[in-house]
């Protein structure tokens, strides 16, 4: 079964992951159509993948009545109003993490996508990593001798990554537009946590809910493989420096604690995003390439003691967990595969990251 699919937004996230998988997927998706409101970004991506459908929005998109799902990457603000039209339209949905800002607009996607009897899935990519799927086939049967989880990344984003030219980008979206998406954002977040300003836009918006939520969607997701009961309990939240570092803490049931930080180094070129899972008798760990580095390996290592010696196993995962989301999307809309990343998953990371946020200074 071939999808026909539309992708929202012609973004870094879309051009350097999204098109390019959706257009190599031909057994499973068929592009046909992009809706960008830059000219020069939107025509020179239709002709880079043959996409015979451009639109300057998404409502332009969804009217035409042609397409089985879209793929959102607009800007995170835009999230749920994209989805809950989609799903009005009647259109299986995979939406860039964040599913949305506020609590409320998740509570509306789950409901619409019960009345629409849809897929909706987030793109929370690394739960399709093989590495992270071999972790979790290997923790123990519960958290009962979990000691501590330890999150840590510091990220230059993309810079490193790209030659010139390989992200196609437009100074001709209206700004009206803009100001107008940069206003509807802080507005929810303002719903959110109190407050719209510049840096507390970035502090949550961005950082929280666009790039911690990875790692959290990947402890929550182990936390609930070890039978923890979540949410845990949120102890801790902080950010600093403009927003460009936020820190995060959970108290587990047995008292153990799990401990995140993301902080965005600019200047440099050095990428680390490492999640250390701590047990009594054995060690989990998780090291991650740069999400812009096309087949470097994620490494899954595990420590154990085995009399005198340490028992180490090493697992080094090449697949892309970019282009296995989207095979999961399809497998979930055409075998009825149960969704790894739903919305309620969604729902519950944003809920964290906003009691993390509220209790910082």
């Amino acid at each position: 079964m071939t999808l026909k699919v539309g992708v929202v937004g012609g973004g870094l996230v879309a051009q350097a992951e999204h098109l390019p998988y959706l257009s190599a997927l031909r057994d499973r998706f068929t592009l046909d159509a992009l809706a960008e409101p830059s000219q020069t970004v939107r025509e020179a991506l239709g002709a880079r993948y043959g996409i015979p459908n451009l639109h300057v929005d998404h409502r332009a998109l969804l009217d035409t009545g042609a397409l089985d799902a879209v793929v959102i990457c607009s800007p995170a603000g835009t999230h749920a109003q994209v989805v809950l039209d989609a799903l009005e339209a009647g259109l299986h949905v995979f939406v860039e993490k964040p599913m949305c800002i506020t609590l409320d607009d998740a509570d509306a996607i789950i409901a619409a996508r019960d009345r629409a009897a849809k897929v909706v899935q987030v793109g929370t990519m690394k739960r399709y990593d093989t590495a992270v799927e071999a972790m979790l086939d290997s923790l123990p049967g519960d958290a009962s001798a979990l000691r501590y989880i330890s999150v840590i990344v510091n990220d230059p984003e993309f810079d490193p990554y790209f030659e010139e030219g390989d992200i196609v980008r437009g100074n001709d979206v209206p700004p009206d537009l803009i100001d107008a998406t940069r206003r509807d954002e802080a507005e929810q977040v303002a719903r959110a946590v109190g407050s719209g300003d510049e840096d507390v836009v970035r502090a949550f918006s961005e950082s929280f809910l666009g790039s911690m939520l990875h790692d959290l969607n990947l402890v929550h997701g182990a936390l609930e493989r070890l039978g923890e009961p979540l949410p845990t309990e949120v102890v801790a939240g902080d950010w600093w420096n403009e927003g460009r570092a936020v820190y995060g803490a959970l108290r587990l049931g047995n008292g153990s604690r799990a401990d995140l930080s993301w902080v965005q180094l600019l200047p440099t070129f050095e990428y680390r995003e490492q999640i250390v899972f701590m047990f009594d008798d054995e060690v989990h760990e998780l090291l991650f390439p740069s999400p812009w580095l096309k087949q470097h390996p994620t490494m899954y290592r595990r420590s154990r003691r085995n009399g005198r010696t340490a028992d180490i196993g090493i697992v080094n995962a090449y697949d892309e967990s970019f282009a296995r989301e989207l095979k999961h999307f399809h497998a979930c809309i055409a075998d009825g595969a149960e969704c790894r990343t739903p919305p309620e998953g969604g729902r519950l990371d944003i809920d964290v990251l906003t009691k993390m946020f509220q209790l910082s200074r």
